[in-house]
């Protein structure tokens, strides 16, 4: 009972996150593989959720007026196809690769959002015509590809593409990301899927979590000052992976001592 409390409030913090901003999966997977997960299948089952919440978010945003659905669906096109891609080369990384992917995948989201803060706090609105060209294509695809390989992050690149070179709104690119993502979340549920490496039970708890975090998520990320608690929680999250690294990198690097 412990464990399915602690897996449903998992859940719910993740999609919380992932409808705001990202890094839900921060969250999720350290907990799945804290209760005994083995990290392929905690990595499998926790598309699921992903994929519950980012439908409720996408409804929400819908319902608001701020889901452009043309421009959800065409940059779910790259998404999904990186998707694919990176699903496929899931099972074949390691842990030792996975931790050192996920440590660069901090350190550059990390410059993204620092190099231009002015840019994302400024983003409750825009004054340029949005970018829907081929660049912009190309990049939701390499976001779609780390979504299906890792999904640690995915949101902020997301988010990256769309406020700071695609230039829309905050709102619209919220939007537009849980459409996106959401698109692609679901491709790779279908590749873990037939390779048998989703637990449903764990990944059903997670869900029924996640169905109230995107909502509570949502009508934060559509409420007033929205860029600003995308920023700011951008970069909590950010704060608290990088913590996470250095305490994973440290136990790593003392275990050779202990062995020795």
């Amino acid at each position: 009972m412990t464990s399915a409390a602690l897996l449903i409030l998992a859940g719910f913090v993740g999609a919380f996150l992932n409808t705001v901003a990202s890094s839900g999966s921060a969250v999720t997977l350290p907990i799945l593989i804290a209760v005994g997960v083995e990290p392929v299948v905690a990595n499998a089952s926790n598309r699921v959720p992903i994929v519950i919440g980012c439908a409720i978010a996408a409804w929400r945003f819908h319902r608001a007026g701020h889901l452009l659905w043309r421009d959800g669906i065409r940059f779910a096109v790259p998404a999904v196809l990186g998707a694919i891609l990176g699903a496929l080369l899931a099972s074949m990384i390691g842990d030792a690769n996975t931790t050192a992917l996920v440590t660069i995948a901090v350190a550059f989201a990390f410059v993204l959002l620092l190099a231009n803060p002015a840019r994302w706090l400024a983003a409750d609105r825009t004054v340029q015509p949005p970018n829907r060209g081929p660049l912009i294509m190309l990049l939701m695809g390499l976001v779609g590809a780390w979504a299906g390989l890792i999904a640690v992050d995915s949101g902020a690149y997301a988010l990256a593409v769309l406020v700071l070179v695609a230039h829309f709104a905050i709102r619209e690119a919220n939007g537009i990301k849980v459409v996106a993502l959401g698109a692609a979340a679901l491709v790779s549920v279908l590749v873990f899927w037939d390779r048998g490496e989703i637990d449903w039970h764990i990944a059903s708890l997670l869900a029924v979590g996640s169905v109230a975090g995107a909502l509570l998520g949502a009508r934060l990320a559509l409420g007033p000052h929205a860029a600003k608690w995308v920023f700011r929680l951008l970069l909590l999250v950010l704060v608290i992976e990088a913590v996470r690294l250095v305490f994973t990198l440290s136990a790593q690097a003392a275990l050779p001592g202990l062995h020795g």
